[in-house]
């Protein structure tokens, strides 16, 4: 998308509120590119000229909406997987920052034009100022989050200094009309530094596009239930500190130097509440009458809000297993039916040499000459590997950041592959192991075009096992088997045995067939991990392989 503005018409001049608002009122937004072009003609052009500060704000508040329904609309170009630095949408990404930014400085031009001319007209809107300042200027940030993308330099600070420029005025706290919060109607400058730090602290870049959307959201809703405090911590270590000279954002009490400057975030008020939402939710209060939204749909809703109650309510990354650094690489398959290969040796095949689904667990396009199959004799690793780039299997090399029990945090300097979030990935540590299942956690590109994830082991190594529903509607169709891995359980772990199947299986009480030597049929029971191309469910194991007109 190209926002880049056409040469403003010569006759408009952007010292004339009436001129900047004949021009924003003839912006249609069911045409996204003139309107971008439009927006950033206004708010340059009001940038650089200068307009009555009163007026120039008038111009402002009456382009907030608009401007919310074009970025919004825009946006979604990018949002729906992260976005490579180097990519075709990566110019979208820059000018819808871009507006945000301009949003922000124009308001910082009307505090700056109106100390400047003296008269106090708009002494009574500095809370508003300040406010729309920060929300801007956290927009802008938040875009960055929303494309999977590293927080460029100074951007934390920037916020920082935006707030603490609304301290000294005296009205950090102040609340004041802004119709576009869902929920309030009405922020303060705290709410809006306060939401930005919450949709830090969820971990955005672990979120699905729909569970952002929604982080964002609440981060709005609940800011007003967090304290900002002066000093440290004292006794309560259920605190996130906070260096307003650092660029970045909230920290665990325990992870910041003693001797930092720093100010705590007190989200005690914050848990509890928390904890009154889930329970209501789970009494069958709808989701859209406690102010979390009207698109959000159960269970997902409860799910990601009881997710968010450790990092919001107890400042806490509930990370079970602590990380150390690691160096070194390991091998990575994004391809599932890539996996299978190098788990068996062999393409997956349809039992009795049915015809083969390649596509069940990745959207890839390459595909396999049907019936085509690995020699039986014991290959080496390099005949392995070879024979898989024939086929479009590929091993990609990854460094390792840290690792612990549960995973690791790999960097990718370049490659082709494209991933999502809670996507079925094969990882081998070293040659000599098996491969093992993992899901995507977390993505991120960083500023070099490095791109960052966080992966999480699935117990065990894995078989595969090729899966069918056993579906009693069907019962003159017979369903072709597909990709399915049986992962066992482990004591240590505590962990039972598990299914991979295709995403969108899961039903509880519905069964599988599982083709393993001795043919057994699974009960799905619960629903494990939902992940972005498949389901993993716990299951009873029922020996005996049912028939579809037996079947509930």
């Amino acid at each position: 998308m190209n926002l880049m503005p056409l040469k403003a018409p010569a006759n408009i001049d952007f010292n004339q509120p009436a001129q900047c608002q004949a021009l924003l009122r003839r912006i249609s937004v069911t045409d996204l590119e003139e309107a971008g072009r439009t927006l950033i003609q206004l708010l340059e052009g009001m940038a650089v000229a200068s307009p009555p500060p009163l007026a120039q704000l008038q111009v402002l508040e009456e382009a907030r909406q608009t401007l919310d329904y074009v970025l919004g609309e825009v946006s979604k170009r990018y949002a729906s997987r992260p976005l490579p630095p180097s990519s075709h949408e990566e110019e979208t990404l820059r000018q819808v920052v871009r507006l945000w930014s301009l949003m922000a400085t124009n308001y910082g031009f009307v505090a700056q034009r109106g100390t400047l001319a003296g008269d106090g007209s708009v002494d009574d809107k500095r809370a508003l100022i300040a406010q729309r300042r920060i929300r801007y200027h956290a927009l802008a940030m938040t875009e960055y989050f929303r494309a999977r993308q590293e927080m460029p330099e100074n951007l934390w600070l920037d916020l920082h200094q935006l707030f603490a420029s609304a301290e000294r005025s005296g009205v950090a706290s102040t609340r004041v009309p802004d119709a576009l919060n869902e929920t309030w109607g009405a922020q303060s400058p705290l709410e809006a530094y306060v939401a930005l730090l919450l949709t830090d602290a969820a971990s955005p870049y672990s979120r699905t596009p729909r569970e952002f959307l929604w982080v964002v959201r609440w981060a709005q809703r609940f800011a007003p239930y967090c304290t900002l405090h002066t000093g440290g911590v004292g006794t309560n270590t259920n605190l996130y500190l906070l260096e307003p000279d650092s660029d970045h954002g909230l920290r665990p009490a325990g992870t910041v130097d003693p001797a930092a400057v720093v100010r705590s975030l007190d989200t005690t008020k914050l848990a509890s509440h928390i904890q009154a939402v889930v329970s209501q939710l789970k009494s069958g209060v709808s989701a859209a009458s406690l102010g979390l939204g009207d698109d959000c749909v159960q269970p997902a809703c409860a799910r990601l809000i009881v997710s968010l109650y450790r990092p919001w309510g107890l400042a806490s990354s509930g990370r079970k297993f602590p990380r150390k650094l690691l160096h070194g690489q390991v091998e990575v398959c994004t391809d599932p039916v890539g996996v299978a290969y190098f788990l068996t040796g062999k393409a997956f095949e349809q039992p009795e040499d049915e015809q083969i689904h390649y596509n069940d667990f990745t959207r890839t396009e390459a595909m396999l000459a049907l019936g085509e199959r690995v020699e039986q004799a014991e290959m080496t690793d390099a005949q392995l590997t070879e024979h898989a780039l024939k086929l479009g299997y590929v091993l990609e090399p990854w460094d390792v950041l840290d690792q612990s029990v549960a995973g690791f945090r790999l960097m990718r300097a370049q490659g082709e592959s494209r991933l999502d979030h809670r996507q079925l990935i094969g990882v081998r540590t070293n040659a000599q192991e098996r491969i093992l299942l993992a899901e995507i956690s977390w993505l991120q590109y960083l500023q070099n075009g490095a791109l960052c994830c966080g992966i999480s082991l699935m117990p065990g190594p894995p078989t595969v096992q090729p899966v069918r529903l056993i579906d009693p509607q069907r019962k003159s169709l017979r369903e072709r088997f597909k990709l399915g891995f049986l992962i066992p359980g482990v004591t240590a772990l505590k962990t039972e045995p598990s299914l991979i199947v295709p995403a969108g299986w899961y039903v509880s009480d519905r069964r599988v067939e599982v083709r393993a030597e001795t043919p057994w049929v699974a009960r799905m029971i619960k629903l494990i991990a939902r992940g972005a191309n498949f389901d993993r469910v716990s299951f009873v194991r029922e020996d005996a392989v049912a028939s579809p007109e037996s079947a509930p």
